[in-house]
């Protein structure tokens, strides 16, 4: 189990690289829209932040802190990535939400400033829930226009509602002293994690691949 643990760690690790290469590449060189960008953006940032967490990991290191900076980045550029894609009276929405969740963590982190050395479910909690809301706004919006991103936002939706429940059963049987299901769980949050950067590879080869000029 740990040699297959392993390659799904590290496949996870090569193939953020590679989208985050890809879609920083398209975006350096040709003018892409602004969802475009801050996708781009997130790629880059997740993949610095899983190397790193693998990194200190590798030294025996505690690196929980690093999820705190995951999250909240992963929030705030899939919320900005969404933003660009709705109508106006969407966006508002988004807007309300990013500075409510913003208040509400800043307010439990002065509480609690050892927290940040700990995983914090509450965070996932409310910095992944919204962005499960954006997928099916954007999968509802699609149904009476053509969409882009359409296959990012199955990734999307698919992984982090399924990786949220992960994080929040895995804690629970943390509690519980389960380690063998604890490893076995997050087991199956590494292979989402390769199933959802596979569906960002495939979307940029359908839909941002350059078209070589004959």
């Amino acid at each position: 189990m740990k040699i297959v643990d392993d390659i799904f760690e590290y496949l996870g690790i090569l193939l953020i690289f590679i989208n985050m290469l890809l879609y920083m590449i398209s975006y350096r060189f040709y003018k892409k829209p602004i969802a475009y960008q801050y996708f781009s953006w997130y790629l880059l940032i997740s993949f610095l932040i899983s190397f790193s967490a693998w990194l200190l990991a590798l030294y025996k290191i505690n690196n929980l802190y690093l999820s705190h900076v995951y999250f909240i980045s992963q929030f705030l550029l899939l919320s900005l990535f969404y933003h660009s894609l709705f109508n106006k009276k969407q966006k508002r929405y988004v807007v309300a939400v990013i500075l409510l969740i913003f208040i509400v963590l800043s307010f439990q982190y002065m509480i609690n400033p050892q927290l940040f050395f700990h995983f914090n479910i509450f965070e996932i909690f409310i910095t992944s829930l919204p962005i499960v809301v954006y997928a099916i706004i954007h999968l509802y919006n699609s149904l009476n226009k053509t969409s882009n991103y359409l296959i990012i936002n199955a990734g999307i939706l698919i992984y982090i509602t399924s990786s949220t429940l992960i994080f929040i059963l895995g804690n629970f049987l943390a509690i519980a002293d389960m380690n063998s299901a604890v490893r076995n769980i997050y087991l199956i949050n590494k292979v989402l994690y390769v199933v959802y950067l596979t569906l960002i590879l495939i979307q940029w080869k359908i839909s941002f691949r350059p078209v070589k000029s004959k």
